[in-house]
């Protein structure tokens, strides 16, 4: 039994359907209100970079229906752009994000291609194909991409002059690479957002349950799904270009197999085919390791020995088992079927007055509607002969 009942499209039921986001907007300003050290900002700010990631792995694998296991190389191409333009050609920070996007959409459509002839597992090979191939050839072309060393910026970004955040926090510099990376993911969120509700988001999500009803109603599967697989790229990208923002260093390592398996753990942890399931992902992705890691070093028996790394990868496994038990279908499913206890909502239509629910139907008595009385006995007579008959 529901403890609240809210009708649909009034003014209570909007407050119920956006409050969990302006919790979220709230809670997320706050943190670097809330740290307290820059390293804990840096981490936090790592969370959002890697959520856009975890939403362009979503458009793939949850509402496109596909399964890819590239998304690091993408990443990394993001990564590297924006580097390697900052580094080497004094570019602005800003000012090659729009390059990555452009040309993570490209490398995209190029590796989704395959998609319009294969699918399933044959699918997640080829992409997992890209991942492994991704750190291989940027140790190959060491003068371009730096090789194993990896590339680095000389100076992250600050805030300019104007900006309040070096006067009013301690950690300024820090405080405002957080608000610009959460200010350009909540633009890639938005966009995600708009796209699957549009025309084309329609199209991929009917493809998605059923190829040959949507083929049947005018879908054109090969490009929408190439395009599809391009859009999200693209966004991987841009997360890419983030990461570079908050830590001004590439290298191989960092956007290798490791990272492409992480993300698929992580969407599945904050609930797949949801848009706010890539948070909570990207909380488990960044803090569960290092928790665990800290768990494995205050053991006395093992302080100090090279096994402390193995336990906590025990520590780490463990814990998604109890969380794949305990929520099969993500965060995002716990809590709406948590809110499904707690609140039910009554349908209200568009096409329904909104006053609707306050209708009330006057109380006549059968005798009334005599003629009714006389189908309803003659249709009651029907069925039961019928059913004497088939007996």
């Amino acid at each position: 039994m529901a403890l609240v009942t809210l009708t649909e499209r009034t003014p209570a039921h909007r407050v119920y359907k956006y409050g969990g986001w302006i919790l979220a907007a709230a809670a997320l300003i706050y943190v670097p209100y809330f740290a307290s050290k820059p390293a804990r900002i840096d981490q936090f700010t790592q969370v959002v970079c890697y959520a856009v990631a975890i939403l362009a792995l979503n458009l793939i694998i949850g509402y496109s229906g596909q399964i890819s296991l590239g998304h690091s190389a993408f990443v990394g191409i993001g990564a590297y752009t924006t580097i390697i333009l900052v580094a080497d050609h004094d570019w602005g920070y800003f000012a090659t994000i729009p390059v990555a996007f452009a040309l993570a959409f490209v490398v995209g459509v190029v590796v989704g291609l395959p998609a319009l002839r294969i699918r399933g597992l044959y699918l997640a090979v080829v992409t997992l194909a890209v991942a492994t191939v991704f750190p291989t050839l940027v140790i190959k072309y060491e003068s371009f991409t730096g090789g194993p060393n990896g590339k680095q910026a000389r100076d992250r970004l600050v805030p300019p002059d104007w900006t309040p955040f070096e006067a009013r926090s301690r950690f300024g510099p820090v405080a405002y690479r957080y608000f610009v990376i959460l200010i350009l993911a909540a633009i890639c969120f938005l966009l995600v957002r708009n796209f699957l509700k549009s025309r084309v988001g329609r199209a991929v999500i009917a493809q998605r349950d059923n190829q040959t009803s949507a083929a049947t109603s005018g879908v054109n599967l090969p490009i929408y799904k190439t395009v599809t697989f391009g859009f999200s790229a693209a966004i991987a990208g841009v997360a890419g270009s983030l990461l570079m923002i908050e830590t001004p260093q590439a290298t191989d390592t960092k956007f290798g197999v490791e990272l492409a398996i992480f993300l698929v753990v992580a969407l599945v942890l904050g609930g797949v085919a949801t848009i706010g399931g890539a948070i909570p992902g990207a909380l488990a992705f960044v803090f569960i390791p290092y928790y665990t890691r800290q768990w494995a070093d205050d053991i006395s028996w093992l302080e100090g020995r090279p096994g402390a790394g193995a336990i906590s990868g025990v520590f780490y496994g463990a814990l998604l088992l109890v969380f794949v038990f305990i929520l099969p279908g993500g965060v995002m499913d716990g809590i709406r079927r948590l809110k499904a206890r707690l609140v039910k909502v009554i349908p209200n239509p568009s096409w329904l007055p909104r006053d609707h629910a306050e209708v009330v139907i006057p109380d006549v008595p059968v005798s009334a509607f005599p003629e009714l009385v006389h189908e309803a006995a003659a249709e009651d007579l029907t069925s039961t002969t019928t059913r004497g008959s088939n007996e």
